[in-house]
């Protein structure tokens, strides 16, 4: 397809296509179009698709996220909240991702990451466990 236009429909067609791969969210989308040079014009309209054909969900898309940055990253509620923040997404379905953390898994990373880092002073714990995105008060009930 190199050297020509592509239509709405192909367009679409190779959004619908990186939806199905993995779950995306709107955001993802458009700075994929962008990266493949698509028109302007052809942005709302293929995420108003995407969205009526459940390519793109928003509450799904939260879930997914929060699931794998708990199990695979260990992160805490404060940085997965931030990152949903930042890609756009209803505060209303952050809210209810994030409430449906598994408790258990949660607070086992948090203590894993203690103690791998046991070696560490105190305040240089505190700020990891921060960053990693764990509240003062989750900290200090496990540190």
């Amino acid at each position: 397809m190199a050297n020509r236009e592509l239509s709405k429909a192909e367009w679409l067609d190779k959004a619908e296509a990186y939806c199905a791969r993995a779950e995306h969210c709107a955001a993802d989308v458009r700075r994929k179009l962008y990266e493949w040079q698509a028109p302007a014009d052809v942005f709302e309209p293929i995420e108003q698709s995407l969205y009526a054909r459940d390519f793109l969900n928003d509450a799904r898309f939260c879930r997914a996220y929060v699931h794998d940055k708990v199990v695979y990253q260990s992160w805490g509620r404060v940085k997965i909240q931030a990152g949903l923040r930042a890609l756009q997404l209803p505060e209303s379905s952050i809210r209810i991702a994030i409430d449906e953390i598994d408790e258990n898994q949660y607070f086992s990373n948090l203590q894993n990451l203690i103690r791998q880092r046991k070696s560490d002073s105190q305040d240089k714990l505190l700020r990891f466990l921060l960053q990693r995105g764990f509240t003062y008060d989750e900290v200090k009930k496990y540190a």
